[in-house]
């Protein structure tokens, strides 16, 4: 049976971490029932990794993920596209098109362990409602930033950003964007409202080991999408603590019979950036028996690793 795209890519992902954190040297040997297992010829580290979402209820998304991952026919490689939480991707011409060309163009220039995001032009309404004050309403991705939006306008407004999920991660060009949104907003009339694109950022990374033989194993050459499917909210507190909990003992299953020295669960979430992340902290107040018996537990995501819980060094 194939190894699941997702869980290969973000098993890469785990161990590039775990080798740089460790100074060791694992690499992919072998999957193991819904597990997989990586040497460096001397240990055995058995990983398990799961999103904290559920894909089973989701197959319409699922199959709209895969059939684009065989649209992408970039260079050479191993490429994670990380969908961000609430976006979608399209399925109709003449938008699919339009995205595989962005993705691949991006693509392109990637050298292993490398990182960099496709933008995709989203709407963004601003109305301008009081001549006083100095304050912008805003929603969508641009509302985690309101208070810098509110230094660059003078009266009040609202900014519909609803279609952004995602802005860039680059501070300089946030700068940037919202010193652009305060000079648009000088020829907003009281009453009237005026339309602008914002580009939405996804992140795209080459994995760094995409080069080596445990690749030919995970068999994720080519391209992942990871996303849950937009009309969940898969940073919704409830829908961590449950799926974790699941995932956990799901992970202590697949891996407590294995013949292996180190076990490390890695649980895959969508959020706009990897220091937003906070199912790190809903793992720690859960039962500790479900994770007492890994060595690292970590969130992945949006082409990173955050760990949870970690030792100094592996024995």
């Amino acid at each position: 049976m194939p190894i699941d795209r997702l869980a290969a890519s973000c098993a890469l992902l785990l161990l590039d971490w775990v080798n740089a954190r460790y100074e060791a040297s694992f690499a992919l040997s072998e999957a193991a029932g819904d597990a997989l297992v990586a040497t460096d010829g001397r240990r055995r580290l058995g990983l398990y990794i799961a999103p904290l979402w559920e894909r089973e209820a989701a197959q319409a998304w699922e199959e709209r993920l895969r059939a684009t991952e065989t649209r992408l026919n970039g260079p050479e490689g191993a490429f994670v596209l990380w969908v961000p939480p609430g976006a979608s991707v399209p399925a109709d011409e003449p938008a699919a098109s339009v995205f595989v060309a962005r993705v691949q163009e991006a693509a392109g220039s990637l050298t292993p362990g490398a990182t960099t995001e496709v933008l995709f032009p989203r709407p963004v309404a601003m109305a301008k409602t009081r001549e006083e004050g100095g304050y912008a309403s805003v929603t969508g991705a641009l509302s985690r930033w309101w208070t810098r939006v509110t230094e660059k306008v003078q009266g009040t407004y609202t900014v519909d950003g609803s279609a952004v999920h995602r802005v860039t991660h680059d501070g300089e060009a946030r700068e940037k964007l919202w010193d652009w949104i305060g000079v648009l907003s000088q020829g907003v009339e009281l009453g009237q409202a005026i339309e602008f694109e914002v580009d939405e950022a996804w992140t795209l990374q080459r994995l760094a080991s995409d080069t080596e033989p445990g690749l030919a194993l995970s068999g994720v050459e080519g391209f992942t999408l990871i996303g849950a499917p937009p009309e969940i909210d898969p940073t919704d507190g409830i829908l961590v603590r449950r799926t974790a909990r699941k995932r956990l003992a799901a992970a202590n299953e697949a891996l407590g019979p294995l013949d292996v020295d180190l076990r490390a669960a890695g649980l895959v979430g969508i959020y706009e950036y990897l220091d937003l992340e906070t199912a790190g902290a809903t793992v720690k107040a859960l039962d500790p028996s479900l994770y007492s018996r890994f060595q690292v537990v970590s969130i992945i995501a949006d082409a990173g690793v955050r760990p949870t819980f970690a030792p100094k060094s592996l024995s």
